[in-house]
């Protein structure tokens, strides 16, 4: 018999990982009907272009839902700076997805196109009634009727929520007007208590004001400063997160939940401190660290998430072992 030597052990060759390029170009040749696609989208986006929003009652203003949005993004009054940053995400998540949407494709369905009217008629009522935001519903709303028309129902349904986190986009503005002022008082509020009664600091509160009474510092929670700008961004983080790391649904639902009092805490924390360095070193230092200390503050909520991301982590089950 011939000898074995267990000491070696043959292995063929490994197979060099397709680069990011190849492996999308190989897709991007696999997938059918990408051209009719492509131009039912540039016709819809033509259309919000051209016939966007209405200017019945404004001159001055062009007629483009496209650019209306751009410039919402870039407002700080409309509380979505993040918005831009979400139609990047969806691509990355239907790259995240792309093996799931190719086994899903069926080709060519028809009730699609009735999505896509809904869609349009949406819009129609959102230009008539000069609503950008209800136009806006119907433009996302559209494009994933376009989905279901070209692909299939099933590839539709796989793309349903990274379509849904164009929510995302939605300018705030005034729209939340009603929710940041209890949002504030609270926030102020706790912030009162807890100087005085942990701190000791005597700290006085006039509505969504806090000042020292003796004058040496007065800082207004403006509506900016609710924690609802951070508490859209974090969702909108969460959600991403959470959808990607957990297949239960409580452990999602519990994650999403979680941004709530996270973000008032971040908040509370942010104005504490505030205080102790205005209470130190003046009006002005606070004013510098009530401007910058948000980022701390929403990095800090970011961390905890993952935290409770990592505490909730699901344990493989016997059979994957």
């Amino acid at each position: 018999m011939d000898s074995v030597d267990h000491n070696v052990i043959e292995r063929a060759p490994a197979e060099p990982h397709p680069s990011f390029w190849s492996e999308f170009q190989g897709y991007w040749a696999r997938l059918p009907e990408k051209w009719l696609f492509l131009t039912l989208m540039a016709g819809w986006l033509v259309l919000f272009q051209w016939v966007g929003i209405s200017s019945f009652n404004f001159k001055t203003t062009r007629p483009s839902l496209l650019e209306w949005l751009y410039n919402a993004w870039n407002q700080p009054a409309m509380d979505c700076g993040h918005g831009i940053l979400i139609p990047f995400v969806v691509a990355a998540l239907f790259w995240v997805k792309r093996r799931e949407l190719a086994a899903s494709i069926a080709g060519v369905w028809w009730p699609g196109l009735a999505v896509v009217a809904l869609a349009l008629l949406i819009h129609i009522l959102g230009f008539l009634g000069q609503q950008p935001r209800i136009s806006m519903i119907a433009l996302f709303l559209g494009l994933y009727g376009m989905i279901g028309a070209v692909w299939g129902w099933r590839t539709m349904w796989t793309s349903t929520f990274p379509m849904v986190l164009f929510a995302f986009c939605m300018p705030l503005g005034n729209v939340t007007d009603k929710l940041t002022l209890p949002m504030r008082m609270f926030s102020v509020t706790l912030t009162r208590l807890f100087c005085h009664g942990v701190l000791d600091i005597d700290v006085a509160q006039q509505g969504t004001i806090l000042l020292d009474p003796k004058g040496g510092y007065e800082f207004d929670v403006v509506a900016a400063c609710s924690g609802i700008r951070s508490f859209v961004a974090l969702l909108a983080l969460t959600t991403v997160f959470a959808m990607l790391s957990f297949h239960s649904i409580w452990r999602r639902a519990l994650m999403l939940l979680a941004t709530v009092p996270l973000v008032v805490v971040c908040n509370i924390f942010r104005l504490v401190v505030v205080i102790l360095i205005a209470k130190g070193y003046g009006q002005a230092a606070g004013a510098w660290v009530h401007d910058w200390f948000g980022y701390v503050t929403f990095l800090v909520a970011i961390g905890s998430m993952m935290g409770m991301a990592h505490w909730l982590k699901e344990k493989p089950s016997p059979a994957n072992t």
